[in-house]
């Protein structure tokens, strides 16, 4: 049997053009039904298709079920390496973190700290306001996107949502739609592109699809572009058109149990670490080394801390 893999290409094209999966198996039934005698034997035909299908399945369940117990093994061999580290980490701050001093010297030490803190809020509070409306970016919409005369736009943290208004009556044959790691063009044929730039993040081009759809009445092509960094929220669809405040972006809780295991944790970290933030307390890298420490003088009943300096 030839490889398969060879007709993707081809497929792909015919899934585009086809305005989507039902386009795509009108096509093929269409095309058996009129350049072949498949459907001189139906019996036999219904035979082939439902043996592909299930055969295919089966691959398919197969693959699924290998990537899980690589996904599984990999989390694992992560979690214990980051056990070990950390407690290496812990042996190596309680063993260097204390140093004996003299009242003199504490005291000038809380008066530097207070005035590194002073310094510290001040660039806070600036970088707040840069951040702000004023710098010209706009509040994001429900779905942590904008809107515009051309197009419109939701994201999450895996992908972004694209439509781009089209005229009414354009098919997939009049569209040009091109993209790259950081480039995205959409034009229809003959007039000038609705957009044509840069992409502020890199997206994952084998994932990338589009189809043409009527939503709400209007004719629009909609793309759906996976994003290569699944950290970042992006300010614009490409650069140099309208942008949005990231800061503002409240991302559903709902969405976090999408996520994988890695990305979900460090997102929930961020999360509890603003809500700190917001309330004057302790982040959660603050509060790990407040209870390291609590948990070495209290094996140490003996050592004196009154006089100690922690950094």
């Amino acid at each position: 049997m030839a490889n398969i893999e060879m007709f993707d290409g081809v497929l792909m094209n015919i899934v585009q053009k086809a305005e989507g999966i039902e386009g795509f198996y009108e096509s093929i039934f269409s095309f058996m039904r009129r350049k072949t005698d498949f459907y001189c034997s139906p019996d036999k035909g219904k035979e082939i298709v439902m043996g592909m299908f299930n055969r295919n399945l089966q691959l398919f369940q197969e693959d699924k079920f290998r990537q899980e117990q690589i996904k599984k093994k990999h989390e694992e061999n992560k979690k214990k390496q980051d056990e070990e580290a950390k407690a290496k980490q812990a042996v190596t701050e309680t063993e260097n973190k204390v140093e004996e001093i003299t009242d003199e010297e504490a005291e000038q030490h809380m008066n530097k700290d207070s005035k590194v803190e002073d310094t510290l809020t001040a660039e806070m509070e600036k970088a707040e306001g840069e951040g702000s409306d004023d710098d010209g970016s706009l509040p994001p919409l429900p779905g942590n996107g904008l809107k515009t005369d051309r197009y419109m736009f939701t994201q999450s943290l895996q992908d972004i949502s694209l439509s781009v208004f089209i005229p009414e009556g354009t098919k997939a044959k009049d569209l040009m739609v091109e993209y790259g790691s950081k480039k995205l063009k959409v034009q229809v044929k003959g007039q000038d592109p609705i957009i044509n730039g840069e992409l502020p993040e890199k997206i994952l081009t084998e994932e990338t699809l589009w189809t043409i759809e009527t939503v709400d009445g209007a004719r629009v092509c909609s793309i759906t572009l996976d994003k290569s960094d699944k950290m970042k929220w992006w300010d614009c669809i490409v650069i140099g058109e309208p942008k949005l405040n990231t800061k503002k972006i409240e991302p559903e809780n709902s969405k976090l149990s999408d996520l994988d295991g890695d990305t979900r944790q460090t997102v929930e970290k961020m999360m509890f670490d603003q809500q700190q933030k917001q309330k004057g307390l302790p982040s959660s890298d603050e509060m790990e080394k407040q209870n390291k420490m609590k948990a070495f003088m209290d094996a140490h009943p003996e050592m004196d801390f009154s006089k100690a300096k922690f950094s």
